[in-house]
């Protein structure tokens, strides 16, 4: 029997799929760049079937690369993009809506109007948009109570197509990302009858890490057991070793999301979010988040949007063509700013320019502007939830923490020393170690125990040098917002 894992990973911008080995190390790994679509302001969607089509090519590339067969596989891992949404039919597994993202501002009127009738539910989430994407079909609701439809996250959608519609089936990662939480283990039913839905439609809870069933020889080649469905952050924490209360990282992708273990209990804090970090058996573990809404998104907008380069991977040489950002400053805020300051309203700002200022210039702000957000959310963690400590160095991952010049003005930014894990794309490693648990290839400590790190970067400013510069970013953002 093999004992080769397969993670895919369904983000915003791209499609990742891993070939992972019984030692947990990374055998193959192919990448799809996603397609995002923008039919007006805010509004954000994604087409089912050209991602549908990507996943297929990223799994069959990284199989190919590793010179295996599908039948070669023994447990599959999903891991995706959180809170995005889309509505699909429950017999044919066509896609009847786009998918749309959670960066989506088309819930911003909603969920206020839900707050008010005292749901706590946030723009970015699913439960504030599933109305109006159910209304959307014809009939829809009617159809949706009746059980012809389905609805769920991408890896909900990927699970079904996998599995021939065999399979509804969501963690409680991704369900409390959803805004249909009830934070005792189970879905909000309140929220749901107040919108008109049946829960009974929703998707089955299951653990982390378990049996969701095969896939269909149609759909993968071969009848392999998907062994694991988690969230994206979530899955990084794993693979970060982020298994002891107060124990935290920042994954840099499109956004940049702070999560820190808070153990059995939710925690909260000022523009930040408890969710699970995995549920297995009686048990769940939850985490408290910061999400910098924009991260990599700013330098990919900034090379492609603005021109300042041809693409995003030369940023940081780029960058690290200047000592300093020459008095310019960024608030990285294209879709909304998040944690601690949750202003959907507030737009990116670039400032601080004058004829001496270059396009290395303007880069390394942003990049300083990122790494400030993420301070913003730590303290307010700390100030709020004092029990958790302070972080002694921060565990960093996610496809933007390859960029040294990143990297390095974070730990500046901080005080302290910033890990970056020897897999980059932790995402994919973690969906695949949790797939491992399920085939019984190690126990629930194995993210710890496998953790490498690639490099440490530590902090060259002196502590003067450190509080002087954040007050001055502060001073300048706010003052322009």
């Amino acid at each position: 029997m093999s004992e080769h894992i397969l993670a895919l990973d369904l983000g915003t911008t791209s499609i990742r799929a891993m070939v992972v080995d019984a030692a947990a190390q990374p055998r193959s790994m192919s990448t799809r760049t996603n397609s995002l679509h923008y039919p007006g302001p805010g509004l954000i969607e994604q087409d089912p079937e050209d991602l549908w089509g990507k996943i297929v090519q990223a799994w069959q590339e990284a199989l190919h690369e590793a010179q295996l067969q599908p039948g070669d596989i023994c447990s599959i891992g999903i891991t995706a993009q959180r809170s995005s949404l889309l509505i699909w039919d429950r017999q044919t597994l066509a896609p009847l809506t786009p998918i749309v993202s959670w960066q989506d501002l088309r819930g911003i009127k909603r969920a206020e109007e839900l707050r008010a009738r005292g749901q706590y539910v946030i723009h970015q989430q699913a439960a504030s948009k599933l109305e109006a994407a159910i209304d959307s079909i014809a009939n829809g609701r009617q159809r949706m109570n009746a059980g012809e439809l389905a609805w769920g996250n991408v890896d909900t959608f990927a699970i079904a197509r996998l599995t021939g519609g065999a399979t509804h089936a969501m963690d409680l990662s991704q369900l409390s990302a959803s805004g249909y939480f009830n934070y005792v283990g189970g879905l909000n039913e309140g929220l749901i009858l107040e919108q008109g839905l049946d829960p009974s439609t929703f998707p089955r809870i299951t653990d982390t890490s378990q049996d969701y069933g095969l896939t269909t020889a149609e759909a993968f080649g071969a009848e392999v057991m998907i062994g694991a469905s988690i969230a994206d952050q979530q899955s990084a924490m794993i693979a970060q070793g982020c298994t002891y209360v107060g124990q935290g990282k920042v994954t840099y992708g499109t956004s940049g999301t702070l999560d820190v273990n808070t153990g059995a209990e939710p925690k909260f804090s000022g523009g930040c979010y408890p969710m699970v970090l995995r549920n297995q058996g009686e048990r769940i573990d939850y985490l408290l988040e910061g999400m910098v809404i924009t991260a990599g998104a700013m330098f990919d907008w900034m090379s492609s949007g603005l021109g300042l380069m041809q693409n995003v991977h030369g940023t940081a040489a780029l960058a690290a063509t200047v000592p300093d950002s020459g008095g310019a400053f960024v608030l990285p805020a294209l879709q909304g700013l998040g944690a601690p300051h949750g202003n959907p309203d507030q737009r990116a700002l670039i400032g601080g320019l004058s004829r001496a200022t270059t396009k290395a210039h303007v880069m390394r702000a942003a990049m300083e502007g990122v790494a400030c957000r993420v301070r913003e959310a730590m303290e307010q963690i700390c100030t709020d939830v004092p029990e958790l400590g302070r972080q002694d160095s921060l565990r960093v991952d996610g496809g933007a923490s390859q960029n040294d010049v990143l990297m390095q003005v974070q730990a500046n930014v901080l005080g302290i020393p910033v890990e970056r894990h020897a897999v980059t794309e932790a995402t994919a490693l973690g969906a695949a170690l949790c797939a491992g648990e399920t085939a019984g290839h190690w126990d629930s400590n194995f993210g710890a125990e496998l953790r490498r790190v690639d490099r440490v970067f530590e902090p060259q400013w002196s502590e003067d040098q450190r509080e002087e510069f954040f007050t001055n970013w502060r001073r300048a953002t706010v003052f322009e917002s």
